[in-house]
């Protein structure tokens, strides 16, 4: 367990956006923590998956399904991965 968070400090804010602009093939600079997930980024349930199938492989982290019902926004995503990692 013990190299299980050792991008820990090396995660913030910045790191999860890029990660989601390039898995949308959208600029970074496009995407704020106010960004709405469905009607800026059009984001439908499968894309929204899919996004977050990314982003828990990338920081190695899992979401509750009951976490998920709620997101709404990109901070939504950021607080979600931020949360997981502790």
């Amino acid at each position: 367990r013990k190299g299980r968070h050792k991008n820990l400090n090396q995660i913030n804010e910045a790191e999860i956006i890029k990660t989601i602009a390039d898995h949308l093939g959208v600029s970074w600079e496009d995407i704020s923590r106010s960004t709405n997930l469905s009607d800026d980024l059009t984001l439908g349930q499968i894309e929204l998956n899919d996004l977050l199938l990314a982003l828990s492989q990338k920081f190695n982290v899992e979401f509750d399904p009951q976490d998920l019902e709620d997101l709404q926004t990109v901070d939504d995503l950021i607080v979600l991965v931020e949360d997981n990692l502790l």
